[in-house]
């Protein structure tokens, strides 16, 4: 039993020095690559740094590029600001010009309406105008025509003293001329001729003086036509006047005069108390 656990000690001694030979080889093994390790470690390290070196670099250059970006977002916000600032002024006045384009329009609005009405009303000021030139023109043609017409007037007197008495009716015979246009009265008749026809108008006053208790009186003719007789009586031996007109329409031609019946007086002085007269009131 000695002897064999003599020869198992061996054995195990044998193999303890195999295992430990065994051991140093992964130990040789393990230390190299310890070594190979390490110089990989300081290779990293050499490379750790030079990129770190490298990181700070770009890091240096991105604070830089934050503080140029810091520095112009500065710059950027006060241009934002002064703009803002700016747009607010614009907008401000844009809505002031926004305001004074509605009063402008409400103003042309306005004016139109206006111009508008001032163009009716010109217009019917036109219309007015031209109405009243037409009337004007129409006055005109007929002023012009009345012009053209004849003048025709008259107005006599029987002159100073008596007249008659005559045995038989008496054509007066008027001396005493004070109008006489257009000549259609004859102071040597004493009969009045229509030069045109128209119509005219007649007037005459008769006059008796200190003849007490005589009538006065007197007539008026148309060609061979009496028209009209008039009397007045003298029962105070003053002046008795009497005075009466007619308008008559005569053809061109027609005659017209005063008749003293027979028998009676008349009387005339310088106060013009026994007339007569005539006008052409107008011509047909």
């Amino acid at each position: 039993m000695v002897l064999n656990l003599g020869a198992t000690v061996v054995d195990m001694r044998a193999e303890t020095r195999e295992s430990l030979s065994n051991v140093e080889g992964e130990v040789k093994e393990q230390r190299a690559m310890v070594l190979n390790l390490g110089a990989t470690v300081v290779d990293m390290r050499a490379e750790t740094r030079e990129s770190l070196s490298n990181v700070e670099g770009e890091v240096k250059e991105q604070r830089d590029s934050v503080s140029d970006l810091r520095v112009e977002l500065g710059i950027t916000k006060h241009e934002m600001e002064r703009m803002a600032k700016e747009n607010a002024e614009m907008t401000a006045k844009l809505s002031a010009s926004e305001k004074e384009r509605e009063d402008l329009q409400a103003r042309l609005s306005s004016s139109e309406t206006s111009v508008e009405a001032l163009k009716k009303s010109s217009e019917a000021q036109l219309a007015q105008l031209s109405t009243v030139e037409n009337r004007l023109a129409d006055t005109d043609n007929k002023v012009l025509e009345l012009w053209n017409k004849p003048q025709i007037a008259f107005s006599v007197g029987l002159g100073n003293g008596y007249v008659g008495p005559f045995g038989s009716d008496t054509t007066l015979v008027y001396k005493k001329v004070f109008t006489n246009i257009g000549n259609s009265y004859n102071p040597s008749t004493g009969i009045f001729t229509s030069p045109v026809k128209g119509v005219y108008h007649f007037r005459f006053t008769a006059a008796l003086w200190n003849r007490p208790s005589e009538s006065v009186r007197i007539q008026m003719y148309k060609n061979d036509q009496r028209l009209m007789s008039n009397r007045g009586y003298n029962n105070h031996g003053k002046v008795e006047s009497i005075s009466n007109g007619m308008i008559l329409e005569l053809e061109e031609g027609d005659t017209v005069y005063m008749r003293l019946p027979s028998g009676n007086t008349l009387y005339d002085d310088a106060d013009n108390e026994s007339t007569w007269s005539g006008v052409l009131v107008y011509s047909m």
